[in-house]
């Protein structure tokens, strides 16, 4: 009986310098598609309307001060700042809101979201014409509404310079940030 051949295996080809090239190309093609392009035509929600889907369990939360000022006389801030209704009707809490009477604002998100000083007014005056505030001058928490075209309003942050620096706009306060406070001075006009 004629011994049967065993067949030998051959050696794998190697792949070329164009092989080797097409899975970083795609890999990157894909990167961009997914950093540049998808946000350009599909871009994620302001923060500033979105509705959180539960309290204190987003994994960024911040804790500014935000002191309010009438005529010198210090107010707070009440506990329902950006916990209005959305369009449809619906409770909504928004990513900067307050949690209780005083100073201290809240703002929790599911990343490391950039809010700022105009941002907490578009919520905390959000028909652009009036604010709450709360006065404890008297042991009892009283609530004022208080309509913005009879103020003049001075903005201020405390800086690195160890003081408050006003600023001439909302917008340029900066971002805030877990240990910042801000003053938002109201005087009557006359």
């Amino acid at each position: 009986m004629p011994k049967r051949k065993i067949k030998e295996e051959k050696p794998g080809k190697r792949l070329g310098k164009k092989e080797m090239l097409i899975v970083p190309i795609v890999m990157g093609a894909a990167t961009l598609i997914a950093l540049v392009i998808v946000p350009t035509f599909a871009p994620p929600p302001n923060p500033t309307v979105v509705c959180l889907k539960a309290h204190n369990v987003e994994t960024f939360q911040i804790f500014p001060r935000i002191e309010v000022f009438v005529d010198g006389q210090p107010k707070m801030l009440p506990d329902n700042v950006g916990k209005q209704p959305n369009e449809d009707g619906q409770e909504c809490l928004r990513p900067i809101h307050t949690d209780a009477v005083g100073n201290d604002v809240h703002i929790e998100y599911i990343r490391p979201v950039r809010l700022s000083m105009a941002d907490f007014m578009k919520i905390y005056a959000y028909d652009n014409k009036t604010i709450t505030v709360v006065d404890n001058s008297t042991g009892t928490n009283v609530e004022q509404a208080l309509n913005l075209e009879d103020y003049d309003i001075k903005y201020s942050y405390f800086s690195e310079k160890n003081e408050f620096t006003y600023v001439p706009d909302v917008k340029d306060v900066p971002p805030f940030t877990k240990e910042m406070a801000v003053r938002v001075e109201l005087t009557h006009k006359q």
